[in-house]
């Protein structure tokens, strides 16, 4: 069996390296790079809300610049690591001239990438999220650091390489007495990590022990910066609480030299895209923290299909009205991207909380979704059939909806959104 961590090493060795994609799937690379001696310069990416900064201590530079960088290094290897949206990124290198020598995709060797929900549950209801639906009845729980453990071993047991990981999908990570001590697991065993948080946790010591424990990569989940808006669609949240811990974590990176990229992600909807906006971009200005934007979606993928089936339910309704891109806009601006290869199933391996395997991170009701009982008792090969047999699969992709998830043509979304005028002047 060829060694793919091998074969990857032997390839970059003694080459100047810039990684495409300053995220997760990056900063996993960045720490695989770091271990192996390997020369990383830069980073590349086309997200502005990333330019210019040091993520991980790495400068992010913007595609163009990569012609000057190949001239100055003649020898330049491209990574492009990411988890999606890779044919994207080709075409635009292939309109610089750059040809399949000068790149490698992270995916042809690390081509599995693993989401642990370590907390099946969430202490907000936001109104596009899984966890507002009246009489959803979501299992709720901790997984224990010894399963956790189990976990990881079973992971790299089964494949070459594993850079990082993210430690939530529907759950509120922070709410995990033990988070900081399972980040220290996956750096011990030289794994990046990442952790999503709503950050309206009234817990300073948590917040401290988990900046201590320096996760890569911090997504912090927002709608709003005034309580009369950002309650209307992060419901159970206290706005200014999570305001407080923005500097908190602020305070804690500069106390301990934590190596944290802070990514507040701003939920777009049209109450909240004029001065709340500007509001919360000149906080994270001062606090030196990258604010990205997106055009809010209705989540769960049930949901979504359950509205073109004609079942709207009443907080879709509701929600719709406040997208800056409704769902059959969003569905209608991403159909020339359809495709029968869907990203979230073929190269993602999602685990809950109790160790059971959903077919992809976008479904939340567990009748006909789960593909194992039991992760660490099914082989990777297994799960991976399994996810063959999910029904539901066909009909998403048949709609469009891994495109819709995934926000392609982000041109054609701002087109639609920007003709919808602010309600928060």
């Amino acid at each position: 069996m060829i060694n793919k961590e091998e074969s990857l090493l032997s390839l970059l060795k003694n080459k100047p390296i810039v990684i495409w994609g300053a995220r997760m799937t990056g900063m996993g690379f960045l720490r695989f790079s770091k271990a192996h001696s390997l020369s990383v310069i830069n980073f590349i990416d086309s997200d502005p809300a990333l330019l210019g900064k040091k993520v991980n201590n790495t400068i992010v530079r913007e595609p163009r610049d990569l012609v000057n960088l190949k001239r100055i290094n003649p020898d330049l290897v491209i990574i492009i690591a990411v988890s999606l949206k890779e044919d994207e990124i080709i075409k635009v290198l292939k309109t610089m001239d750059f040809v399949e020598r000068d790149f490698v995709l992270y995916s042809d060797y690390c081509d599995v990438f693993y989401t642990i929900d370590i907390v099946g549950t969430c202490n907000l209801r936001c109104a596009s999220c899984a966890y507002s639906i009246d009489g959803q009845k979501a299992s709720k729980g901790l997984m224990s650091f010894e399963d956790f453990k189990l976990v990881i071993s079973k992971m790299k047991s089964e494949v070459n390489i594993v850079t990082h990981v993210s430690l939530y999908n529907w759950g509120e990570p922070f709410l995990h007495p033990e988070l900081n001590k399972i980040i220290n697991y996956l750096h011990d065993n030289g794994i990046a990590t990442a952790v999503s948080s709503n950050l309206s946790i009234a817990s300073g010591e948590q917040i401290k022990k988990v900046i201590r424990s320096s996760p890569e990569y911090l997504k912090v989940s927002l709608s709003g910066y005034y309580p009369d808006v950002y309650d209307t669609t992060h419901a159970g949240g206290d706005i200014n609480l999570v305001k407080s811990n923005l500097y908190r974590i602020r305070y804690f990176i500069d106390k301990f030299g934590a190596d944290t990229l802070v990514d507040v992600n701003y939920h777009l909807y049209t109450n909240n895209n004029g001065k709340n906006l500007q509001k919360m971009q000149e906080l994270c200005n001062e606090l030196d923290f990258s604010l990205s934007t997106v055009n809010s979606l209705v989540m769960p993928l049930e949901r979504v299909m359950d509205y073109c089936d004609g079942k709207e339910d009443i907080k879709t309704k509701e929600l719709n009205k406040i997208l800056p891109v409704t769902i059959d806009e969003g569905i209608s601006v991403v159909s020339g991207f359809k495709s029968d290869i869907c990203p979230f199933k073929s190269n993602q391996v999602n685990i809950n909380y109790d160790l059971t395997v959903p077919v992809c991170c976008t479904v939340f009701d567990r009748k006909n979704t789960i593909v194992s009982e039991n992760y660490l008792e099914m082989t990777l090969d297994d799960i991976n059939l399994g996810k063959k047999k999910i029904e539901i699969c066909k009909k998403c992709i048949d709609i469009g909806l891994p495109a819709y998830n995934m926000g392609f043509n982000r041109k054609g979304w701002d087109e639609i959104a920007s003709q919808k005028l602010s309600t928060d002047k």
